[in-house]
């Protein structure tokens, strides 16, 4: 019997996978939640752990302050050091009439003669100095788009958050009395804490957003969308998974369409052919059928907000340069706008225009929930993290920026929230020219319902100091991401019990909203 094969479908629904949710209008919540409106989030998990304090530095200036630039200045290196050089008003220079930022070629405030990305990477930094951020923080030079839509109000930073099961001081932790997290500098146990949203152990086997789509599970109609949408490439994203929920599995460049196969007459008569006396194959052939429907559906979907009805009409980038071009393919900055030697791979930004695209469709077909995560590799760098991270955050950047610019256009911004993760940060200490493992370290939540400003505690940056579990910096977080996630769950509409079911370590700590959601 001529059948097709799981590998051969999978490769065939280009990554789709056929299993998955999101909350229709005509079905509200009966656990007391608020559904009603349309909302959506979008994880953006920084694999590898993300050198927080490169990404978001500590710009405190007053002398002696141990929170401060000082600190973080004395215990780095040159070669990843970033400058104490304000650039933001550079910055603000280049917002155009429309109210965007908008760059010449070569005009970016991080760019240097040499055209080199570690150069540019430890120029100097946006700092921050609107009243909400009180000049306490400031963004890598490469990330000049991250920092404008922070200072336009529409994001967050949140310190010093990591895995912690209940609050803890350095000599709990040291004398016993409060556990560490099991296998705490280890990429692939951290990375199960932090969707899991539990820090006392790795064999919990769901994650914090699963069990929330658990709660709403009568909530879910037959579509073939679902709640949890993946456009990871690393494999299965356990957060998403719940006791009686899978994600859908969508490939960020869109689905494939069954008329990109129909020539192949063997693999259409696998699909369709319905023989009497076989009936497996019957009962095959009627799954298969029901499954390319689906197929089908995600593929007008997609063209509803792609091609002539795209939702990037109209828009640019920082550079001036439309997202697409008339073919669909993505345009990027060229090396001269950008001001260094090497393009950047638009992989990078392609994930967050799918993330829009997908939100589009959401609402367009009247669902009230969804939570998107791009996974981004590459975030571990022991050595050489001038010249890796700076181009990691460059692209990062400009995805925001694309994603942001989209949902403002299709005036979605204020019902969508991005935000951050990685399962651990990097050392304070670095070694000549990278960062080690380590814990504690700071997001941000980005669009229109964030309450900007600083949130949670700046962590002591003294090497062997009382946030330091050891001598090098690794910082003992002051915010679990059970805190963290419960914030964003309350906005989301989850009540109190589908919280508390999500996040068991939340009734662990004092404080389980940190107040940067309205």
């Amino acid at each position: 019997m001529n059948v097709l094969n799981r590998r051969d479908f999978i490769k065939f629904a280009g990554g789709l996978t056929l299993t998955s949710f999101v909350v229709p209008d005509e079905l509200l919540a009966n656990d007391g939640s608020d559904l009603s409106d349309f909302k959506a989030m979008v994880v953006v998990d920084l694999q590898g752990g993300n050198d927080a304090l490169n990404m978001f530095v500590p710009a405190d200036a007053e002398s002696g302050i141990t929170t401060g630039y000082e600190s973080y200045a004395k215990a780095r290196a040159a070669a990843v050091k970033i400058a104490a050089n304000d650039l933001m008003g550079d910055l603000r220079a280049k917002v155009d009439g429309d109210g965007y930022l908008a760059f010449g070629e070569n005009e970016a405030p991080y760019a240097v003669d040499s055209k080199s990305y570690a150069e540019g990477y430890i120029k100097g930094f946006y700092l921050l100095d609107r009243e909400n951020f009180e000049s306490k923080v400031a963004i890598n030079p490469m990330m000049p788009e991250l920092a404008y839509w922070l200072d336009r109000g529409k994001g967050a930073i949140v310190q010093n958050v990591g895995s912690l099961s209940q609050p803890a001081t350095k000599s709990q932790l040291l004398d016993g009395s409060v556990s560490m997290p099991p296998f705490i500098y280890a990429h692939n146990e951290q990375a199960v804490l932090m969707q899991t949203g539990q820090a006392a152990s790795i064999t919990v086997p769901t994650g914090w957003l699963g069990r929330v789509a658990d709660n709403w599970s009568t909530l879910y109609s037959d579509s073939v969308y679902k709640m949890n949408i993946s456009l990871s490439t690393f494999g299965q994203y356990k957060m998403f998974f719940g006791n009686t929920t899978t994600p859908m599995s969508y490939d960020s460049t869109g689905p494939i369409s069954y008329e990109t196969r129909r020539t192949d007459a063997t693999f259409r008569r696998t699909l369709t052919a319905l023989t009497d006396g076989d009936i497996f194959r019957a009962l095959s052939a009627k799954n298969q059928n029901a499954i390319l429907q689906q197929v089908e559906e995600t593929v007008a979907d997609w063209e509803s907000v792609s091609g002539e009805n795209t939702i990037f009409s109209g828009l640019s980038d920082s550079y001036g340069n439309d997202f697409e071009d008339t073919n669909g393919r993505i345009i990027m900055p060229t090396t001269t706008q950008l001001g260094v030697e090497t393009a950047l791979n638009s992989k990078t930004v392609q994930p967050f225009m799918t993330a829009a695209r997908l939100i589009k469709i959401a609402k367009n077909k009247g669902f009230k929930r969804v939570v998107i995560v791009v996974t981004l590799g590459g975030y571990d760098q022991h050595s050489t993290q001038a010249t890796t991270h700076s181009q990691r955050i460059r692209g990062l950047s400009l995805g925001i920026d694309r994603f942001m610019r989209s949902m403002e256009k299709e005036a979605l911004i204020d019902s969508v929230t991005m935000f951050s993760v990685s399962e651990f940060a990097r050392s304070v200490g670095s070694n000549s020219d990278g960062t080690d493992h380590a814990w504690g370290g700071a997001f941000f939540v980005l669009g229109g319902a964030v309450e900007s400003g600083n949130y949670g505690k700046f962590p002591d940056l003294t090497l062997g100091g009382d946030d330091d579990i050891a001598t090098k910096g690794r910082l003992i977080p002051s915010t679990s991401f059970s805190q963290y996630y419960a914030t964003l769950l309350k906005w989301f509409g989850a009540d109190s019990d589908v919280i508390a079911d999500a996040l068991p370590e939340l009734k662990n700590f004092s404080q389980t909203d940190l107040g940067f959601l309205g």
